[in-house]
């Protein structure tokens, strides 16, 4: 079983190496930044579905968290894509390496590991760690879906804001999102990634090497840990 996991895990690689390879060119005429970063999403999401449909575990779990994973990574993709690259101007200078998107094509990869080690599992029903930890998804990836939607209304409604002391106004905080559940949920975008994550791989515990899964809500930890301001901020 190892060594079939690492064929499957290679495989996975030269399909996101191959994608991202072809995103990089499309780069060099788009002539925009961040076509990496809203890739990798997308192409996780292809290899949790590429992953279900070549394991040789029982269906019903490869099926469960391809779906997770896979609407996971097709909505923040198109968010990113749409958000953060296709509304921002191109710009002639831009011209990232060919390194920096196969580097999130690893990624890419290692972000599918819970799909790819739920294709191994052979029961015959969800368990009801399972069951819980889809639930504990549903949540996240509502409540993730909804503070990047009111992220983007704020960033497109705000109206410049300055001080004026002359008309006793004090404005704090103008350029940080305190909207939605925002307001009550700082980070609400890390926040959330980070409990879909801890769902994605308490899914995938009791599949054969489950536990491997869980580097990845670890990685989502130290990467929102590292991230500085977060998405809240223009």
């Amino acid at each position: 079983m190892t060594a079939t996991l690492l064929t499957r895990a290679a495989a996975g690689w030269l399909v996101a190496a191959a994608a991202m390879a072809a995103l990089w060119r499309w780069h060099l005429h788009l002539r925009k930044a961040g076509l990496a970063e809203a890739a990798a999403p997308l192409v996780t999401a292809a290899l949790a579905v590429m992953y279900a449909n070549t394991g040789d575990g029982a269906s019903v779990h490869s099926s469960a968290i391809a779906w997770m994973i896979g609407s996971w990574g097709a909505r923040l993709g198109v968010y990113l894509l749409w958000d953060e690259v296709l509304e921002r101007p191109a710009i002639a200078a831009v011209r990232e390496s060919i390194w920096t998107f196969e580097r999130r094509g690893v990624e890419a990869v290692f972000f599918a590991l819970p799909a790819l080690l739920a294709s191994f599992n052979p029961e015959t029903a969800l368990s009801t760690v399972e069951l819980a930890a889809a639930a504990i998804w549903l949540v996240a990836f509502a409540g993730e879906t909804t503070a990047d939607r009111q992220l983007v209304r704020w960033r497109r409604e705000r109206v410049p804001l300055v001080n004026a002391p002359e008309h006793g106004v004090q404005v704090i905080d103008a350029h940080v999102c305190r909207v939605g559940v925002w307001r009550y949920v700082p980070y609400a975008h890390e926040v959330f990634e980070l409990v879909t994550w801890i769902a994605h791989a308490a899914f995938v515990w009791t599949s054969p090497f489950g536990w491997i899964a869980v580097a990845c809500p670890i990685a989502v930890a130290y990467r929102a840990a590292t991230n500085g301001t977060g998405r809240a901020h223009l």
